[in-house]
């Protein structure tokens, strides 16, 4: 059902209420009791009247947000929110988020970079929440000097959001150095992180201690039973929903499960 439709249905149907409310109080009651009904619930009756009036505003003042979403019109959606968060200032984390998302299906990478600056120079606080996703078009450029630059702010502040994967792509940045991260990062909560951790850790095993191989290989025992299968499948589904960066790697977590899970068969 289209937008608009829901929209006004719901205020319809809230009149309807109303009015049957209203009229049902004085032919079911005798009038004294209606009169004195009315009285006791007059306050409550203008509490959600305002409420009403409070959620139209809302949707009457993001109906061309909600269209577009609808529509699915993501040039025009991020053309939309450029014009709120720049033209009229309204630079604030959920409009901020929505435009990185929008941004990256179109594949313009270069409206999270103008996010990031106007960020930075107007309301850096919001880059503990933000700075994560905001440096996915620094990660897709591959320059590992600067995502290891970009990254590492975020890295080392224990405030920033989904740090689990600053560390990370400060570790794939770091090379060699990196390794330490990532032998914490195979032992976190998120089964995305996990998987890439292990992969970049391979390309390094020569490089590691016999307790860092131990610890490796019961990672991969533990995570063998959890990727296997639907149930697998929606365990990286939820991952994927949790954070950007698990969607933007996509691709990779899968390839990466895939030779995981044939690899642990074949052993």
């Amino acid at each position: 059902m289209r937008f608009k439709s829901i929209f006004w249905l719901f205020n319809i149907v809230v009149v309807l209420a109303l009015v049957l409310i209203s009229t049902a109080s004085f032919f079911i009651l005798e009038k004294d009791s209606a009169v004195m009904f009315w009285g006791n619930m007059w306050l409550l009756l203008a509490v959600f009247v305002l409420m009403i009036a409070a959620l139209d505003f809302y949707f009457i003042r993001n109906w061309h947000l909600f269209s577009y979403l609808e529509q699915e019109d993501w040039p025009a959606l991020l053309a939309w929110l450029e014009e709120r968060l720049y033209e009229k200032g309204k630079l604030n984390r959920p409009y901020a988020n929505l435009l990185i998302n929008t941004a990256l299906s179109v594949s313009n990478l270069d409206a999270v970079k103008k996010l990031e600056t106007e960020i930075r120079q107007r309301k850096p606080g919001l880059m503990k929440y933000l700075g994560v996703s905001l440096g996915i078009p620094v990660l897709l450029e591959q320059n590992w000097s600067a995502v290891s630059d970009y990254y590492n702010p975020l890295a080392e502040d224990p405030k920033t959001k989904r740090r689990d994967w600053a560390l990370w792509c400060r570790a794939l940045a770091s090379g060699e150095k990196g390794v330490e991260d990532l032998m914490v990062l195979i032992n976190g909560k998120d089964p995305s992180v996990r998987l890439l951790s292990l992969q970049v850790l391979d390309q390094y095993i020569t490089e590691l201690t016999d307790n860092q191989k131990e610890e490796l290989e019961n990672v991969r025992t533990s995570l063998t039973s959890i990727l296997r299968g639907a149930a697998g499948e929606r365990v990286l589904q939820r991952s994927r929903e949790d954070h950007l960066m698990a969607v933007v790697l996509s691709s990779r977590v899968n390839e990466v499960r895939k030779d995981f899970l044939g690899t642990s068969s074949t052993s």
